[in-house]
């Protein structure tokens, strides 16, 4: 994991991170030194804190692929609350599937 990096890079500590979560800072230092890994929701939890994606935290995968207002859309979604990101996720699909009816 590319934690350690992202954790300096944000001028934090593991114990702030750790706190925020809401997991023993024992278990943080567990996965900092990958005898242990979080779970996917603690994952997302530091990928949000650290303002990454658990993409690149695990595979170092960036979003190089997106354009500028789609990395701002990210940005933006990864601040919401997790209510907000599922009606924004069933506003887009059925936008998006509106769009797709209208261009047939």
């Amino acid at each position: 994991m590319r934690l350690k990096g992202e954790i300096k890079a944000k001028n934090t500590t593991q114990e702030w991170i750790a706190n925020k979560i809401g997991v023993p800072f024992g278990t943080f230092r567990k996965w900092m030194t990958r005898k242990t890994y979080p779970n996917m929701k603690e994952g997302q939890e530091i990928a949000k804190l650290l303002d990454t994606s658990v993409e690149y935290l695990l595979a170092g995968i960036e979003s190089e692929d997106l354009n500028e207002t789609e990395r701002e859309l990210m940005k933006a979604y990864r601040k919401l609350s997790s209510e907000d990101k599922k009606n924004i996720l069933l506003a887009v699909n059925a936008w998006a599937d509106k769009n797709q009816h209208e261009q047939q």
